[in-house]
């Protein structure tokens, strides 16, 4: 009799692609050079309208995050070495542990931090264009 339960090796395939996934393209930026043009595409954003997105730098900080320059990868692109990468090795950590059985602390998201997100990354997006503010801010 076959049971509906599914095995370790299925649970762990959907996390273990992700992660291999993720180490892939993190080789890839850490091999490649961001810093010219060509190996990898530009901002479509900036270079349609001048201005810069709230990722912009962000390949250039992954870069630098990948060969250990943490004040580099700040200066590149401080909201996805603070926010976006943390949460995303994270989430991979947590759903790795999770479906190789471990025990994790479950995770919730409140209505109030999945609005907030978005909203702070449009103030980033806006405050970094402020030329006043663009040397501190731009990639």
């Amino acid at each position: 009799m076959q049971t509906d339960t599914p095995t370790r090796v299925s649970r762990l395939a959907g996390p273990l692609f992700a992660n291999l996934s993720v180490a892939v393209a993190a080789s890839y930026v850490a091999w490649g050079n961001p810093y010219h043009s060509g190996f990898f595409p530009g901002c479509p954003f900036l270079a349609v309208s001048g201005f810069h997105c709230p990722g912009c730098g962000g390949l250039r900080a992954t870069h630098e995050l990948l060969h250990g320059n943490v004040a580099g990868a700040l200066d590149m692109n401080p909201v996805a070495v603070l926010v976006l990468i943390p949460l995303m090795a994270g989430g991979l950590v947590w759903w790795t542990a999770a479906a190789a059985g471990l025990k994790v602390p479950r995770f919730r998201l409140s209505t109030t931090a999945a609005l907030m997100l978005p909203i702070f990354l449009a103030l980033f997006w806006v405050v970094r264009n402020i030329p006043a503010l663009e040397p501190y801010l731009a990639p």
